[in-house]
């Protein structure tokens, strides 16, 4: 069974690795959850902890979906993962913990109350301030363990709420209390408080995803039941291309040491043959797509590679199209009397044979 889990500020990988064995990958972004899945055999579980929003698009609800559709089961907690899992838990996508609860729910609505800021992969994406979840969870405990009255707890709940997310901290809750003129025994009550248990609701929820992945592969993963009927459309077609590119980049890049844009723009001037072969290629494969073509078997097997196979049969389909452009061809090549000749040597059947070609009503022959 594969495992795969986006994770970032909420909790950190080595951490996470003690509860779970799997690939951990940085935030989820667009494309993340579909590359993971497309032309390829589907992971077993995808785990959605932390994911990317404001500086590239968020995850879009249709991948999970996707996913699900090809027997992949999605496990969704703590910050975007609990958003998507509210969203789509009636699709089949399953939810873990509090917060997931909570949006569930619809006790929390806004997607501020899991937005932080945080540093980037290189430092472990730290966390740069709280999030409302977790000002939330530590309000509420502080209140229930008598440190601070309703009054305070509200108060101080109210001005967190209100902070831009970017700036919630503890440090200005307290500020804030101070501000407000709230009891000061109350406030270093709370600082105590804060101090000694820590409270993170989205960190406590990425381990309690953590642990159901585990406890489902150690039970034997059953696909999810989709509650949907999975529907392409334009966009996602759209979607789909751009991450077949983006994949196709990486490799060229990987395998040839430079940028694709300049691998394709130098081997355009130096191996036209090979970026024209890539482009009937791509050409073919499209319009195989486009009109449904199936390979037959017998076809296959003649070519070691699929392109050929492609080829083959799309040159049925399109045979009068190729005609004119054949003949040109050959002709601009000064091949047409060749060409004339080597077909004549080769031909099996005499000239006129009915069997050679069959007059159809219009005059036609095919």
């Amino acid at each position: 069974m594969s495992v795969y889990v986006f994770l970032g500020p909420s909790l950190p990988v080595e951490q996470a690795r003690a509860v779970l064995d799997a690939h951990y990958l940085p935030p989820v972004s667009c494309g993340d959850v579909t590359e993971l899945v497309l032309d390829r055999e589907p992971p077993t579980v995808i785990g959605i902890v932390d994911g990317l929003f404001e500086q590239v698009p968020a995850v879009w609800h249709k991948e999970i979906l996707f996913a699900m559709s090809r027997g992949v089961r999605v496990v969704g907690a703590s910050s975007m993962g609990a958003l998507r899992a509210a969203e789509l838990h009636a699709f089949g996508m399953d939810g873990v913990g509090s917060v997931f609860e909570d949006f569930r729910d619809g006790r929390l609505t806004d997607d501020d109350e899991v937005t932080i800021v945080h540093a980037p992969g290189e430092d472990g994406y730290r966390p740069l301030s709280e999030a409302m979840v977790n000002l939330r969870a530590g309000l509420a405990g502080a209140r229930q363990a008598g440190a601070i009255s309703a009054a305070t707890h509200d108060a101080l709940l109210a001005a967190a709420k209100r902070t831009f997310y970017p700036d919630r901290s503890w440090g200005q809750v307290y500020a804030d209390g101070r501000e407000a003129g709230l009891p000061q025994d109350e406030l270093d009550a709370l600082r105590g408080h804060v101090r000694t248990t820590r409270p993170d609701a989205k960190r406590d929820d990425a381990l309690a995803l953590l642990a159901r992945i585990h406890d489902m592969v150690a039970e034997g993963v059953q696909p999810p039941v989709c509650a949907f009927d999975f529907e392409p459309t334009y966009y996602w077609e759209k979607l789909l291309r751009t991450v077949r590119q983006q994949r196709g980049e990486r490799a060229m890049e990987q395998a040839l040491g430079v940028p694709a844009a300049t691998a394709l723009a130098q081997l355009a001037e130096q191996r036209p043959e090979v970026t024209s072969a890539a482009l009937l290629d791509t050409l073919v494969r499209r319009e195989a797509e486009h009109l449904g073509v199936l390979v037959p078997e017998e076809i296959r097997a003649k070519h070691s590679e699929e392109g050929g196979a492609l080829r083959e049969v799309i040159s049925g389909h399109l045979r009068g199209d190729l005609t004119d452009p054949v003949l040109r061809k050959l002709e601009q090549l000064g091949l047409l009397a060749s060409a004339r000749a080597a077909l004549a040597a080769g031909r099996d059947t005499p000239e006129g044979d009915p069997q050679q070609a069959v007059p159809l009503p219009s005059g036609r022959r095919e």
